[in-house]
């Protein structure tokens, strides 16, 4: 039965990938193949290959991820690597979603402590996943909302809770949380599937922390992490 399990599990990640990987290889195929027929008008070219540009970079970032979750998957536990300060990661991620939020006239309310707070693992990992839940929180609340981002100590625990006025997360999606490639993304009756949670949740239980999804009404993802003095150096 445990075979069989995994089994199945297998082939639904790899039916999910190529599933995943096919939508930006055919958008690629068909308007690379519009302008070299001439069925794409020049006038239109330009703005048929910045899609492929956005395309390609979306190519890319989906491999990267599946390589890194092939590298999560091989350890239930990081390697500790270095101790940094994650308060400065956040503000490093807002930063790059300026765009995005100015372009949706969204107001984000911040509480971020006064000094460092400082863990102990994998920056990068840590930074995407932070990326993941700001960006998922940004695009799925209305043009005029509101993104509340707020970080506290809990105990020895730093604490990162995402509020959005979007609509929150389905039923579903609150259930199906835990599954490979069952993400956050189902926040309508139009679920899809990613990699986007099922990463994040990875990467928070490889540092002996947890991801809890939530609606407050709107969607609450909260990331919990050990500080420094709680990790096994």
């Amino acid at each position: 039965a445990s075979l069989s399990k995994v089994e199945t599990q297998r082939s639904e990640f790899i039916a999910n990938v190529s599933h995943e990987l096919k939508t930006p290889m055919t958008t690629i195929s068909g308007f690379a193949e519009g302008i070299l027929d001439g069925t794409i008008p020049p006038e239109r070219e330009r703005d048929s290959l910045e899609i492929i540009v956005s395309e390609t970079r979306r190519l890319s970032r989906l491999v990267r991820r599946m390589l890194e979750l092939s590298r999560l998957q091989s350890s239930e536990r990081v390697a500790a690597q270095e101790q940094f300060d994650v308060a400065e990661v956040l503000l490093r991620v807002l930063v790059s979603l300026e765009s995005k939020i100015t372009e949706k006239d969204l107001d984000v309310q911040t509480q971020l402590p006064d000094g460092p707070v400082m863990v102990w693992g994998d920056p990068d990992a840590v930074t995407q996943v932070c990326y993941n839940l700001l960006d998922n929180a940004v695009r799925y609340t209305p043009r005029g909302g509101t993104v509340t981002l707020l970080v506290t100590k809990e105990k020895q625990d730093f604490i990162l809770r995402v509020t959005d006025t979007g609509p929150g997360f389905t039923a579903e999606a609150l259930a199906r949380a835990g599954e490979l490639l069952y993400t956050e993304a189902a926040r309508s009756d139009t679920a899809h599937q990613g990699f986007g949670l099922y990463f994040a949740r990875k990467v928070a239980l490889s540092h002996s922390g947890t991801l809890r999804l939530s609606n407050t009404p709107g969607g609450c993802a909260e990331l919990r992490l050990p500080i420094c003095e709680q990790i096994e150096k």
